[in-house]
């Protein structure tokens, strides 16, 4: 990962030319590493276009502030291979979420009944 905390990016407007010559504006959504580089995952800020894009991120530092780069991902495996982790990654936060639930539970039970 870069030398930067990459979250300080995650939620940053994007503006994506199309090959249309028009314009579609996303947010980062994620930032991950896999096999050794660095990835965003970008969403439309309208919700009714349903679609995730994975670009490559190259990162300089210059005087203090990144500079970010997207780089467009050609390889149809490499994006195949991107989305599987992905998903992967969104599966293990969710079950984190639901054993965090489970554990805020126990403990309101344990608490309820020290307190009696």
């Amino acid at each position: 990962m870069a030398d930067f905390n990459l979250e300080d990016i995650e939620e940053m407007s994007v503006d994506l030319e199309l090959e249309d010559g028009t314009t579609l504006s996303c947010e980062v959504l994620y930032i991950f590493e896999w096999d050794g580089d660095d990835y965003a995952v970008l969403t439309p800020v309208d919700e009714t276009i349903e679609e995730i894009y994975f670009f490559g991120i190259e990162i300089e530092n210059k005087g203090g502030e990144p500079d970010i780069t997207l780089l467009q991902i050609e390889d149809e495996e490499v994006l195949e291979a991107l989305a599987d982790a992905f998903d992967e990654m969104l599966d293990e936060e969710e079950l984190e979420e639901e054993m965090d639930e489970e554990d805020a539970k126990w403990d309101e039970f344990i608490h309820k009944k020290l307190d009696e």
